[in-house]
């Protein structure tokens, strides 16, 4: 029996002992590699980053050092921008808007930094600007520099009721950092992660542009600085993922703004400051991990960005065929779920 016993404990060990990590970047990306080969029609540039190593790779017709569309990856840049602000005192998370636009007119004096970073500011948003062309995006997004007539708007609801996705809020937040700082939202940018991490020429760039294919057609033309700091942003794979390292390793903010930055909020499916931030099963080798998340999609462009902290361990995935499904990791299956668990598990 005590034979019996000791057999059954011990095995019952050795299936709770998780299955190996990758060791390194390079092992991550090879198994990523894999799976996208499995999923079948995906185009795009996909890497990883680990222990100091960032390892890039591209499918269909892209190169991996190509600069791509972020879309709205590029809120959590503007996130970072102003938690940086907080940092040195010149701005706080719930204060109101009135503090540093005080002609805003639309519930300036309700409104706070934190309310905008979350999407409960209630403010109107430009997704329901009429798509008159009708190439399938509010006609608002083919034009640059007239933002403010739309998030002046009647609001939507008022400021703190509840979660609504909305790009005037980032829209705000970029004129709130111009007017504390002084620089232009692509300075800001410029020198406060580009020159600091030695990056590309991450900038949001001006022109109407079409980039990727949806339903097998070119996307519609639009110009990035019509989204400014709620989408506009390009850069590489690879600058994407050392702002994801340089986080993490508390290059960028403070410990406690980074912790404000990833605290979600389960009443607002665990929405945070800028991204997504749980603690989901992912299987694998991982179990139940902390994981900050950051989607973003424009025209034919999709984009899944990945922080896992108590691993060290990033990956971001572009995709331009306007086909690739990626799923959602809180539903414990598909596509996005499977390139975490080949990043960080390997083969």
């Amino acid at each position: 029996m005590k034979a019996l016993v000791a057999a059954t404990l011990a095995a019952t060990l050795l299936t709770a002992v998780p299955v190996a990590q990758a060791q390194t970047a390079a092992e991550g990306l090879e198994a990523m590699r894999t799976r996208l080969a499995a999923s079948g029609a995906y185009s795009g540039v996909f890497g990883v980053s680990r222990a100091g190593e960032i390892a890039v790779g591209a499918r269909g017709d892209h190169e991996a050092d190509e600069v791509w569309r972020w879309a709205s990856v590029s809120k959590m840049v503007t996130t970072l921008l102003v938690l940086q602000q907080v940092d040195e005192g010149r701005m706080a998370l719930d204060a109101p808007v009135s503090d540093h636009l005080p002609d805003w007119p639309v519930n300036g004096d309700r409104i706070t930094i934190r309310q905008l970073l979350t999407h409960t500011s209630g403010l109107a948003s430009p997704d329901t600007t009429p798509d008159l062309d009708g190439d399938g995006m509010p006609d608002f997004y083919q034009r640059a520099g007239d933002w403010r007539p739309v998030c002046e708007a009647t609001p939507r609801a008022n400021p703190g009721t509840d979660f609504a996705y909305n790009n005037c809020d980032y829209w705000v937040l970029g004129a709130v950092l111009e007017a504390v700082s002084g620089q232009t939202y692509a300075d800001l940018v410029r020198t406060r992660l580009v020159q600091p991490l030695a990056l590309g020429p991450v900038t949001v760039p001006s022109g109407p542009r079409s980039e990727a294919r949806v339903d097998g057609r070119p996307e519609p033309r639009i110009d990035p600085a019509a989204w400014g700091p709620g989408g506009g942003l390009y850069g590489t794979v690879q600058d994407l993922l050392r702002i994801n390292t340089a986080l993490m390793e508390g290059a960028l903010i403070s410990p406690a703004s980074r912790a404000e930055m990833w605290k979600g909020d389960p009443a607002a499916g665990f929405a945070a400051l800028g991204v997504w931030a749980y603690t989901p099963d992912l299987g694998g080798c991982l179990g139940q991990t902390r994981l900050v998340e950051r989607y973003g999609e424009i025209g034919g462009v999709q984009v899944r960005n990945f922080l896992l902290p108590d691993l060290g361990l990033a990956l971001s995935v572009y995709s331009s065929d306007g086909e690739t499904v990626f799923g959602e990791v809180w539903q414990g299956q598909g596509l996005a779920i499977d390139l975490i668990r080949a990043a960080a598990c390997g083969a």
